[in-house]
């Protein structure tokens, strides 16, 4: 099943951004976990600079299973994290390419 996490920073996300060993374990947290990561990536503003937020898709059975990777990355627990939503997504199309 898929599962769509959109999480918006709080006011600490530009701080814990600027934290480069919260972000390089992130990254590895991320890559460990690659073969159920569909997408992730970061939100931004219009003009595609300043971070915002954060998406996933995920390939997991349960919805718990979801909340409990993302609540184990190292940018929630460091508190980045805002308004978050978990929903499971009904795939029509899905793109493997993989972006520099």
């Amino acid at each position: 099943m898929a599962w769509l996490i959109v999480s918006d920073d709080n006011e600490n996300g530009p701080r814990i951004r600027a934290d480069q060993a919260v972000m390089d374990a992130h990254w590895a947290y991320e890559l460990a976990n690659r073969d159920v990561i569909l997408c992730a990536g970061s939100l931004r503003t219009d003009d595609g600079q300043t971070k915002t937020g954060s998406v996933l898709l995920l390939d997991l059975p349960t919805r718990e299973a979801a909340a409990t990777l993302f609540a184990n990355d190292p940018a929630t627990k460091a508190g980045m994290r805002g308004e978050t939503k978990i929903r499971w997504l009904n795939v029509a199309i899905l793109d493997h390419l993989e972006q520099p």
